[in-house]
C-alpha cells in the first residue's frame, strides 16, 4: 500500500471511528437531555443495529464490482452529514433519522468498518494482507479514547453538547481523507477473484445449516449481545442519575474497557491455538455475566469505573475467539466471509433485541434490576456454550476438521488479532 492510500484510508478510518467515543457514553444522556425518554432512547439504539444489516448487501455489492471506495465515500459523506444534522434537527423523524446514521451501531458506522476493512485486503500486497488490516484497526481505540477524554472535559465545563460542533469537523475530515484513495485495476481484480485452494475444500451448505453446534452457538452470540448491549444505552444513565457521577467519570469508564480490550486481543488470539477456542470462549461469556451483575450491586462511580475492565475483556475475547470458533466449524479459510457474516449477523441481532426489550422494561423495574436481569440472560448463554458447543480446534497432531470431516485451512485467532477478524 502506497503512502497516499494509507493516510486516506488510515486517515479515513480514525476520524470515523473516533465518533465512537461520543455515541458511547454521551449520546443517550444527550438524548436525554433533547427530551427523549430511556424507552425512546433504547428504540432508536434498535433501529439503528437493524439498519447495520444493510451492510451485508454492501459487501456482497462491492465484492462482486471489485470497488470498495465508492461505498466507504458515500457511508462517510452520511456520516458527516448526521454529525452536522444531530445538534439541529427538531425532536421527532428528523432526529431519529441523525441518530440511527450517526449511531455506533448504525448503517454508516458498519459499512465504514466493513468496507475499509475489505479496501485495505484489495490494496495491500498479498504477502501484508495481515499486517495491512492489523496497521488499520490499531486506529480505532486511539481515535475512541482521544475523543472521550476531550470530551469528558468538554462535557465537564460546557455540556454534552459542546462536543457536537468539534466532532462534526471531525468526521468531515474523514470523508476528506477518503477522497485520497485511490483503487488500480489490478487491486479491483484481486477483490473479484476468489480461488479456491486444493486444501481448501468447504463443507455443502446443507451441512452447515443442519449441525446443531453452530445453531447452539448461534444462540450463545446472540444472547451474549442482548445482555451486552443495553450496557452502552444505559450505562452512563445509570451512572449519572443513580450514582450521581461526573460527567468525565463517564469518559474515564470507557477508557478504561478499551485498555483492557487493546491488552486482551493479542494473548487470547495466541493462547487459543495452544489450548483451543473453547476455554476462552466460557471464559469471555462468564466474564461478561459476572460485568453485568457487578454493575447492578455497584454502588459508586468508582466501582463501575473499575469493573469496566470486565467488559473490555470479554469483548475482546468475544472479538477474536467467535469468529474464529465459526471459520473452525464452517470449513476454514475458504469461508472466512461466511463465518463473518454469521458473527455480524448474531451481533446485531442481539444488539437489536437487548435494548428492545430493555427498553420495555427499565421505566418500570429501574436501572439496578435491569442489569441484574440482564446478568441472567448472560448466564444463560454461557450455560449454552458451556453444554452445547464443542471444541472447533483439534489437538495435538490430530487434522482438525468441520462437521463434514473435511481439513481446516489455517486460520488462527491469532491472525484476527491482527486484524482478519471481526473488529471489537
Amino acid at each position: 500500500m502506497d503512502w497516499r492510500n494509507r493516510i486516506g484510508l488510515n486517515g479515513a478510518y480514525f476520524c470515523a471511528m473516533a465518533g465512537i467515543g461520543f455515541t458511547l457514553p454521551y449520546l443517550p444522556v444527550y438524548l436525554s437531555e433533547r427530551g427523549l425518554s430511556d424507552r425512546e432512547i433504547g428504540i432508536l439504539s434498535t433501529l439503528a443495529a437493524l439498519s447495520a444489516l444493510a451492510q451485508f448487501a454492501v459487501g456482497i455489492w462491492s465484492d462482486r464490482i471489485g470497488r470498495h471506495k465508492p461505498f466507504l465515500v458515500v457511508s462517510l459523506a452520511v456520516l458527516a452529514l448526521s454529525a452536522f444534522a444531530l445538534p439541529n434537527a427538531p425532536n421527532g423523524i428528523w432526529l431519529a433519522v441523525a441518530v440511527v446514521l450517526f449511531a455506533e451501531n448504525g448503517v454508516c458506522r458498519a459499512i465504514v468498518e466493513s468496507q475499509s476493512g475489505a479496501e485495505a485486503v484489495a490494496l495491500a500486497d498479498p504477502s501484508e494482507v495481515g499486517r495491512s488490516l492489523g496497521g488499520l484497526r490499531f486506529w480505532k481505540p486511539i481515535g475512541i479514547i482521544m475523543i472521550l477524554l476531550i470530551g469528558g472535559q468538554m462535557a465537564q465545563h460546557h455540556g454534552i453538547g459542546s462536543i457536537l460542533a468539534p466532532l462534526a469537523v471531525i468526521q468531515a475530515l474523514a470523508f476528506v481523507a477518503s477522497l485520497l484513495i485511490h483503487e488500480d485495476q489490478s487491486h479491483r481484480a484481486g477483490a473479484i477473484e476468489s480461488p479456491a485452494r486444493p486444501d481448501n475444500p468447504t463443507t455443502p451448505p446443507a451441512s452447515q445449516w443442519a449441525d446443531p453446534a453452530l445453531w447452539a452457538f448461534i444462540a450463545a452470540m446472540v444472547l451474549f449481545h442482548s445482555a451486552n448491549a443495553p450496557g452502552g444505552v444505559y450505562l452512563g444513565l445509570f451512572l449519572e442519575r443513580d450514582l450521581h457521577a461526573e460527567r468525565s467519570t463517564l469518559a474515564t469508564a470507557f477508557v478504561v474497557s478499551m485498555i483492557a480490550w487493546m491488552l486482551v486481543v493479542r494473548p487470547a488470539g495466541l493462547l487459543s491455538d495452544r489450548f483451543g477456542r473453547r476455554p476462552l470462549l466460557i471464559a469471555g461469556w462468564t466474564i461478561m455475566a459476572i460485568r453485568l451483575g457487578i454493575v447492578a450491586i455497584a454502588r459508586n462511580p468508582f466501582e463501575i469505573v473499575m469493573n469496566q475492565a470486565l467488559d473490555g475483556l470479554s469483548n475482546g475475547l468475544f472479538a477474536v475467539l467467535a469468529a474464529a470458533w465459526v471459520t473452525d466449524r464452517l470449513g476454514g479459510a475458504r469461508r472466512a466471509g461466511e463465518a463473518q457474516a454469521i458473527v455480524g449477523t448474531s451481533l446485531v441481532a442481539g444488539s437489536a433485541i437487548g435494548p428492545y426489550l430493555s427498553a420495555l422494561c427499565v421505566d418500570a423495574i429501574g436501572y439496578r434490576s435491569l442489569f441484574g436481569a440482564l446478568a441472567g440472560v448472560g448466564t444463560l448463554a454461557t450455560l449454552i456454550l458451556l453444554f452445547a458447543v464443542p471444541e472447533s480446534l483439534a489437538r495435538g497432531d490430530e487434522p482438525a476438521s468441520s462437521p463434514a470431516g473435511r481439513p481446516l485451512a489455517e486460520l488462527t485467532p491469532s491472525a484476527l488479532a491482527h486484524g482478519d477478524g471481526a473488529g471489537a
